[in-house]
């Protein structure tokens, strides 16, 4: 039986959407644009750095993407400018379904993780802002083993936290990559699918569970066999 989930936070917990209502202030009718490069950039720029074992802070990814989307757009920021959409990532709120069902996991015996690219300090900061910081047993940041997910060290980090076998072990996250990442390293794996146009990468393997919201995940996971 599932005994530990391990939360992925941008996007599956928190928020994101008051990201792009600051771009757009900022930088106008091109916000939409930006903000796709800036996120495909984000990851692509993480993913680069681990390949490369050229570790930094998740920060710095997420800043040079932002430099870059808005150059691709001809838009040129200043540094206050950049810090005001940087520091909007320290203070984004929790999807309404979230309070209730870490509830309930909590609740019914499960220890959570938050597990997160971004620093140890950046994930308090950000889930103490969310108010949903008390819910979690710890915060496991890929800064211990300075890689970024998929790497499969990252995954073996989370098992090492958590001390038990991965298959007691479910990822719930809204990147595939992410997912992907975890169900390799033989962790069980729900797929948050906020988005009903997203797709699942084809790949030959197919997430645990598919989840549309966190709303009923408790049961959905509590059901899995090891």
């Amino acid at each position: 039986m599932i005994k530990a989930v391990a939360f992925d936070i941008y996007g599956t917990l928190i928020d994101t959407q008051a990201v792009l209502g600051q771009l757009t202030q900022v930088v106008g009718e091109k916000a939409v644009d930006v903000a796709k490069t800036w996120r495909q950039k984000q990851l692509e720029y993480s993913f680069r750095r681990g390949l490369m074992r050229d570790y930094c802070d998740f920060s710095v990814c997420t800043r040079e993407a932002l430099i870059f989307a808005c150059r691709e757009q001809l838009i040129e920021l200043d540094s206050a400018e950049i810090q005001v959409l940087m520091n909007t990532y320290s203070e984004l709120d929790a999807f309404d379904d979230v309070s209730s069902a870490l509830e309930e996991m909590v609740g019914s015996g499960l220890h959570l993780y938050a597990f997160s690219n971004g620093s140890k300090q950046a994930v308090e900061r950000l889930l103490q802002h969310a108010n949903i910081l008390a819910y979690f047993t710890e915060i496991v940041s890929v800064e211990s083993v300075r890689s970024f997910k998929p790497a499969p060290e990252v995954y073996d980090h989370l098992v090492d936290v958590c001390a038990l076998p991965s298959a007691e072990i479910c990822l719930v996250s809204s990147n595939t990559f992410d997912v992907l990442g975890a169900m390799f390293s033989g962790l069980k794996c729900a797929w948050v699918n906020r988005d009903s146009a997203a797709q699942f990468d084809p790949w030959g393997i197919k997430p645990h569970i598919v989840l549309g919201g966190l709303a009923g995940a408790c049961h959905e996971i509590q059901s899995l066999d090891v």
